[in-house]
């Protein structure tokens, strides 16, 4: 756990010290209400026995006055902790609700500004692990985990010093084990911690492979590759278990050492403490006393285990939520809209640019490109040679690389991430549809005519489909359009993107799954619809960009021109 975390967290409760000091303060009052209910039962019992020590406060001319101004104190210290269990619940317990909502929160604003190589180092299971799971765990030590540390060091403060002043000697024979406890429950701890964090890694791992097998439910099924799926993640699933079952049996150590010290004082008092009675060292309210003393010290010493472990689980997972927290955001496109366009200006131009991921092999080369309006403009190269990170940073998708890119003459650094938005649409090779109807993921929210949907779905040659569907336009297609097949979810994703009217559409592979006739007829299409406009595409296949004005090859991060706007 590093040091910045635990400022982080010290930055979270002293921001808020107000609330947490009257909160505990309204804990202390109610522990103190509950210890004062043992001396009530020893007063009472030793009023009725002819006992002395009885305090002159509640004395009264006869025996049932005197009982009748103990009942009265002791309903009003019954009221006065419920004040005080309803004072630490608004205050310490609504601060895990608090914490939880700002965590998550900024939980959100991390993963909103980091770039989209982040998605290379974190997958979406261990991302949605840490933001439900670790974060749950994370917001119980900022108020509800607190209240039980509170509990258990008020209680056994409170309860030894009433058992003391009652009884030194029984008092240190009853409570002779607890000294030899914290060594054995820190080792614990400490064993609890590490495991918790094998247990979370377990999970991530487990979320991801069934992010995985839900998205690439056709795939299988088409392959009959079903049984491997489900025998890798029954496998994961009991790994999973495994880790956790361990953190629990380490718990449950915990656990049993908290309660060893109520079963010994237990033993004692009913040994030397009826013989300390017999011999008249104590009172028989005193002897009654210490009993419930000692059953009210058996909540705190079973909590001793439990609290401790809180801790550890929970600071695990703080430092897991941490982890992304103190991610170096990277900043937002400030939204700056050119005051007027250059038309003579070329849509883009790429001026020597250099691009890597991190610290790995350059990924583009001096790329230098110059795309007029209107152009029609193809990119081919293998698997991995970059065509989608060239395609990102023409979009302003992706920063930090080195040289100058313009759009419409405007640089790209200066440039809002709403107009780059309104001015360039892009369809990515994996097409992200909406656990929705279609006309939903054509409008996205938009007010858009059944009528304008309908002219880009005959576009794409997807209308016919849609037709045969039950339900038509409104029919559900599922998480990641998981009813449509591969050629469809790309179709339906390049419908959506004419309805923008953009200045620049990019397809990035994006007909990878369409045979190669459909092909032809949509690429047809979308030159004739966007003749004025520039279209770019990427593709592995020469075939598809038949149609384009001048095609480049992406090889080696450096880009060659290969067919000339005049063939």
């Amino acid at each position: 756990m590093s040091l910045s975390m635990y400022k982080s967290y010290g930055h979270n409760i002293l921001g808020h010290w107000p609330l947490y000091l009257a909160g505990t303060l309204s804990l202390l009052l109610t522990t103190c209400t509950e210890v004062l209910i043992p001396k009530f039962i020893q007063w009472a019992v030793d009023h009725l026995t002819n006992s002395q020590g009885i305090p002159s406060l509640f004395l009264r001319e006869t025996r049932e006055a005197t009982l009748d101004t103990m009942m009265y104190a002791f309903l009003i210290v019954l009221c006065v902790g419920w004040w005080g269990r309803v004072g630490w619940r608004q205050l310490l317990a609504r601060r895990t609700h608090d914490a939880g909502h700002k965590l998550k929160t900024e939980f959100w604003d991390s993963l909103k500004h980091q770039p989209l190589s982040f998605t290379q180092r974190y997958s979406l299971g261990d991302l949605m692990n840490r933001a439900t799971g670790d974060w749950n765990k994370s917001r119980f030590i900022h108020g509800f985990t607190m209240v039980l540390t509170f509990d258990v060091v008020f209680f056994t403060v409170l309860s030894l010093i009433s058992m003391l002043m009652i009884d030194v000697t029984l008092t240190l024979a009853a409570l002779v084990i607890v000294p030899f406890l914290p060594r054995a429950i820190i080792k614990l701890s400490r064993r609890e911690y590490d495991q918790h964090q094998v247990a979370q890694e377990t999970l991530s791992e487990l979320s991801d492979s069934i992010s995985q097998a839900v998205q690439t439910i056709r795939l299988q099924r088409s392959t009959a590759t079903e049984l491997i799926w489900k025998k890798s993640l029954a496998a994961k699933a009991r790994s999973y278990a495994k880790e956790q079952f361990e953190v629990l049996r380490i718990g449950w150590k915990i656990f049993i050492l908290g309660a060893a010290p109520t079963l010994v004082a237990y033993g004692v008092l009913f040994t030397f403490g009826v013989y300390q009675y017999q011999q008249g060292v104590i009172s028989i309210g005193e002897f009654l006393a210490l009993q419930s003393y000692v059953l009210l010290l058996q909540s705190p010493l079973f909590e001793l285990g439990s609290v401790i472990s809180e801790w550890q689980t929970g600071f695990a997972s703080f430092a897991r939520v941490h982890e992304i927290l103190r991610l170096k955001k990277e900043p937002l496109r400030t939204q700056v809209k050119p005051s007027q366009k250059t038309e003579a200006a070329p849509t883009f131009s790429v001026e020597h640019m250099n691009f890597r991921y991190h610290e790995e092999t350059p990924c583009l080369i001096s790329i230098s490109l110059k795309i007029q309006k209107g152009e029609k403009i193809g990119i081919t190269g293998p698997i991995g040679s970059g065509k989608t990170t060239l395609i990102n940073i023409l979009a302003g998708l992706l920063d930090g690389y080195q040289g100058r890119v313009l759009v419409q003459g405007f640089n790209m650094e200066d440039l809002g991430s709403d107009w780059l938005s309104e001015t360039i649409t892009v369809v990515p090779q994996k097409p992200f549809l909406f656990a929705g109807s279609i006309r939903h993921n054509l409008s996205l929210g938009a007010q858009v005519t059944e009528e304008r949907m309908i002219a880009a779905l005959k576009m794409v040659r997807l209308w016919s489909d849609v037709e045969e569907m039950a339900d038509g336009l409104d029919t559900w297609i599922g998480e990641w359009g998981i009813n449509l097949s591969g050629g469809q979810k790309q179709r339906l994703a390049i419908a959506r993107s004419l309805l923008k009217h953009s200045d620049v559409l990019i397809l990035d592979d994006s007909l990878s799954a369409v045979d190669s006739v459909t092909e032809h007829h949509i690429l047809s299409a979308l030159s004739q619809e966007f003749e004025h406009k520039t279209i770019i595409w990427t593709a592995h296949r020469l075939s598809t960009l038949q149609l384009c004005d001048r095609i480049f090859k992406l090889e080696d991060g450096r880009l060659q021109q290969i067919k000339e706007a005049s063939q």
